[in-house]
């Protein structure tokens, strides 16, 4: 079995906005310079695959048709502007769809048992995506549809989306608001200081949902350890819920310094927060692991991260990962978490 199969075609770089946008085609350049090199540094085995073009039948599994239909008239007439953040080029929208599929494929590839783990290495990203509405750079929500897929066409009953990139993955916790087959945790800055301006602890989800739409909002400047035990807390809860397979949105934008962060995270902590989620895989899901890019703007240090997320994801152990977890949780986060706590109270042990 495949220790890493990772998703990835150059033609996720033919996607552009403006040449000073942040979400560039450099960010894959670097990622992906990392991966190569890690092919060769560790005894691991690490496969690429060509990625496929979703059908507009998958598309409209968790989409809108007429979302479908204007991001393709925008792309088509030679792109334009779909909200003031969110610009389409002539590739637009073929690039969209296949990074949805490439996300998807990273599903089937580790349902398959291909692989025990993978990787879409992807943009445009996805979280953001909406049912109805594109934006925060994102077309088609990507983790989504791989999500609903594993349900709707290969029965999974708990299927959990864990969310670690800066920003609120608003598209994804919409989508399955109403539902408790897709869990959806997510530690991200908190929505009074960042877009997209929602994902308070107290947005539980809804119906049947409520209590599977799990929040921790963090506040501008944490640090490394609160956000890997912030992560460990969403950990426990999942504990509960035990899912039958995890699926990562990675986003590197958390990292101190980002352009478009507010958080103090060092690449360290990827590598711990890759270990943990491999380690709850492992006792939970029998290692079942997908991951999809989704942010991560600071291209001088995306190689380095990347690497070290992935070098965790399979297994291998951050040195000093004990001693960063051993560190007190600061006041600040640990009121956050308390929030968190009061808004699921009736629905997890804590």
């Amino acid at each position: 079995m495949i220790d890493l199969a990772v998703i990835y075609s150059e033609l996720f770089k033919k996607h552009k906005m403006d040449r000073v946008h942040p979400e560039s085609p450099a960010r894959l350049d670097e990622i992906i310079k990392g991966v190569k090199e890690l092919q060769y540094e560790i005894k691991k085995d690490i496969e690429f695959y060509k990625p496929q073009y979703i059908s507009e039948k998958e598309l409209v599994s968790v989409h809108v048709v007429d979302l479908i239909r204007k991001v393709q008239a925008i792309s088509e007439a030679g792109g334009g502007m779909i909200t003031i953040d969110t610009t389409l080029n002539p590739h637009t929208y073929d690039i969209a769809r296949l990074a949805a599929g490439a996300t998807k494929q990273a599903a089937e590839i580790v349902d398959k048992g291909e692989a025990k783990r993978s990787f879409a290495i992807v943009r445009p990203p996805g979280h953001h995506a909406e049912s109805n509405s594109a934006g925060g750079f994102c077309y088609f929500n990507n983790i989504a549809i791989a999500a609903d897929w594993l349900v709707n066409d290969k029965g999974y009953k708990r299927v959990a989306i864990i969310d670690i990139d800066h920003h609120f993955g608003n598209g994804t916790s919409h989508i399955f608001y109403h539902r408790k087959d897709v869990f959806y945790f997510s530690i991200h800055a908190h929505p009074m200081y960042s877009y997209p301006g929602s994902g308070y602890p107290t947005e539980i989800g809804v119906s049947e949902g409520k209590g599977y739409n799990v929040n921790v909002a963090l506040l501008p400047g944490v640090t490394s350890s609160d956000w890997l035990k912030s992560l460990e807390f969403g950990l426990n809860i999942l504990k509960q819920y035990k899912p039958e397979i995890i699926l990562v949105s990675v986003g590197f934008d958390s990292l101190g310094g980002d352009p478009v962060g507010i958080m103090n995270i060092a690449p360290n902590a990827f590598w711990g927060a890759g270990h943990l989620l491999n380690q709850f895989a492992e006792e939970y899901c029998n290692g079942k692991i997908i991951c999809t890019l989704e942010g991560g703007y600071k291209l001088d240090q995306l190689k380095d991260v990347s690497k070290k997320f992935i070098l965790g994801l399979m297994g291998e152990k951050l040195i000093v990962l004990n001693k960063i977890m051993s560190r007190e949780m600061t006041e600040q986060t640990r009121s956050m978490i308390v929030q968190t706590k009061k808004a699921l109270k009736e629905y997890w042990n804590f």
